[in-house]
């Protein structure tokens, strides 16, 4: 009888998951810029959407989403949880016409601290701006609920003027009532 756990699952033998991180963060990185820079090269007026999307869309975080976000963040910590509140760099992006967004990560249990950043279980909720639509689209993850449960995804759009801090609370604390 093998012990084919024992031969493959080494941890010697595994991939380095910093290293991973930062190739697969580069490669995204790259890929978003080659984007961004065809979309100027052949499209200037997508690129000038794209731009004032995003500019739009950065006032809102600072001024709403944010804080209503910190705010949340305070009272479930105060109860337990881990949360983060990370606003996405600039090439770090959910869709292709989308502006740098901000994150919720939420979980029961701590984050990994790798040696780059630190590694959230897939459970969040996201608001960026879509220039295609112009407005803020939510994306909600919840893998971490169960771990035999399927994956839920959802992506809602919402009219800037939607976008309260009573919304944001009301998304957020539908999304901790699910965990």
């Amino acid at each position: 009888m093998t012990k084919s756990k024992d031969e493959h699952d080494a941890h010697e033998d595994a991939w380095p998951f910093e290293e991973v991180l930062i190739a697969g963060r580069t490669a995204a990185r790259a890929r978003q810029q080659r984007f961004l820079h065809y979309i100027a090269d052949t499209d200037p007026s997508l690129s000038a959407a794209l731009a004032s999307e995003a500019a739009r869309f950065d006032v809102l975080t600072r001024t709403v989403i944010e804080p209503a976000m910190r705010e949340v963040a305070d009272e479930v910590m105060q109860r337990g949880w881990h949360v983060s509140v990370v606003r996405d760099d600039d090439l770090d992006r959910l869709a292709p016409f989308a502006t740098p967004g901000i994150r919720f990560y939420c979980s029961r249990r701590p984050p990994r601290i790798a040696t780059v950043d630190w590694v959230w279980p897939p459970a969040f909720v996201a608001f960026y701006g879509c220039a295609q639509i112009r407005a803020v689209r939510t994306h909600v993850e919840l893998d971490e609920v169960d771990t035999g449960a399927a994956p839920f995804h959802d992506e809602t759009p919402l009219p800037y003027p939607e976008v309260t801090r009573d919304a944001v609370r009301a998304l957020l604390v539908a999304f901790l009532d699910h965990l």
